[in-house]
């Protein structure tokens, strides 16, 4: 069975379900931090990881609750676009600018993962890295496959509720299973090369709009 080590910081929710919904496939060791991720290995004789799968977004500090709880009462509203561009780009910035307002209320951002892939790399040089998320960007995705040892990053399935939640993250298992065990064997190792170096060059693109 293969070994995956897990990094979540909602130990409440996420490691949970990772853990009812891939045990089956996986020996899996998690935690909410690299620390006690370390811990738990060096605690196994001989265990050896052989994929790291990340969460991308960690807080940084406590979240603003009341920002939280403004965000709350002002629900986003969006036109009809009508299939008319200014209105529908209009729409995406809105949805955009809600996103960093839900994020830096919350006190999140990517660059905790992004961080916490790299000491991965250094520490696990010959293990894959596979981000597992529901809030990356465009932006996030192309930052995380140019750093070393990223295989992919997956979506992590998202409902309305947390129930909703369960039931697509366990509808999702095969599919998401075969892509954890694609990195694992690395396959499609070319492939992979090709769009690290296409990300390389974005990266840089980006910076330029930054």
């Amino acid at each position: 069975m293969f070994r995956i080590c897990f990094i979540d910081d909602d130990e409440k929710f996420e490691i949970p379900l990772f853990r009812d919904v891939f045990g089956g496939a996986f020996d899996i060791v998690a935690a909410t931090d690299y620390v006690e991720l370390n811990s738990q290995i060096n605690s196994r004789e001989g265990w050896m990881p052989d994929l790291f799968v990340l969460d991308l977004y960690f807080p940084r500090g406590p979240a603003n609750r009341d920002e939280i709880e403004a965000l709350r009462a002002e629900p986003l509203s969006l036109e009809n676009d009508n299939a008319e561009i200014r209105t529908a780009y209009r729409n995406y910035l809105r949805a955009r600018e809600r996103l960093q307002r839900v994020l830096d209320a919350w006190n999140q951002n990517a660059n905790g993962g992004l961080k916490l892939a790299e000491k991965v790399a250094a520490d696990y040089p010959e293990v894959p890295i596979v981000f597992y998320s529901r809030k990356a960007t465009l932006e996030d995705v192309v930052r995380c496959m140019a750093t070393k040892n990223v295989w992919s990053v997956e979506r992590k399935p998202t409902g309305k509720d947390s129930t909703d939640t369960i039931e697509l993250t366990r509808l999702a298992q095969q599919r998401i299973i075969r892509r954890f065990k694609m990195a694992i064997s690395k396959a499609d190792s070319g492939k992979l090369e090709r769009k690290k170096e296409a990300a390389e060059v974005l990266v840089e693109m980006l910076r330029g709009f930054g």
